[in-house]
């Protein structure tokens, strides 16, 4: 385990139809696809959501990869790459159906599950797919689907925080690498530190894997 200091800093604007900072900062990504990748390699990310790994990777000469379930954000984020064709809609759990060519680095943050929790944001709320246990069980389905389309010793690098709501603590970071650790072989554990931390949120955890 070691840590980093990073800047939290935005440097692209959220979508109009966002309210918050729902997305890790680009200096996160750009130093990991400094780490792991070279000019020309291919970078995915399977929750693609605003595009931040994807828009770092082409800024970088890396050729972008994504997928995105939410329909308004795979729309915002492929009409702002030059790459957009590379830019999937549809669940992750699909992305073996999507004729990607093998990747060499992979890096996302899948969305978080509190414990008690009924909305499962993997099956978007679907009730007939409610709850903890079944969350961790479709990140472990995903996961499986991301090896086959990963290079051999290929790296995987995965934000995640635990949570905490009311007296109920989550502790996601342990639960999600214990899921994705039945597809990949974790080599490392980063504890992020802000280096101009938002109130509230002064750290994060990133988890790297092998293929």
């Amino acid at each position: 385990m070691s840590t980093l200091i990073i800047p939290w800093k935005l440097e692209r604007p959220l979508p109009p139809f966002e309210g918050g900072d729902i997305r890790y900062p680009e200096g996160l990504v750009r130093h990991f696809i400094k780490t792991h990748t070279k000019t020309g390699d291919r970078v995915f990310d399977p929750f693609a959501g605003h595009g931040t790994t994807l828009f770092v990777a082409e800024d970088m000469r890396r050729i972008p990869y994504g997928m995105e379930a939410d329909e308004q954000r795979h729309a915002w984020a492929a009409g702002q790459l030059d790459h957009w064709q590379n830019m999937r809609l549809g669940d992750s759990a699909a992305m073996g159906r999507m004729n990607f060519p093998k990747m060499d680095f992979c890096m996302t943050s899948p969305p978080f599950m509190p414990k008690r929790d009924k909305w499962n944001p993997l099956y978007a709320g679907n009730p007939k797919f409610a709850g903890y246990d079944r969350y961790l069980t479709r990140l472990e389905t995903i996961f499986t689907c991301l090896k086959p389309i990963m290079k051999r010793g290929a790296k995987l690098v995965v934000q995640v925080d635990n949570l905490t709501r009311g007296n109920v603590f989550t502790p996601l970071v342990r639960d999600m690498g214990t899921a994705i650790s039945q597809s990949f072989t974790q080599i490392d554990e980063h504890i992020i530190l802000w280096k101009t931390p938002r109130p509230g949120y002064d750290h994060t955890t990133c988890l790297v894997f092998t293929a």
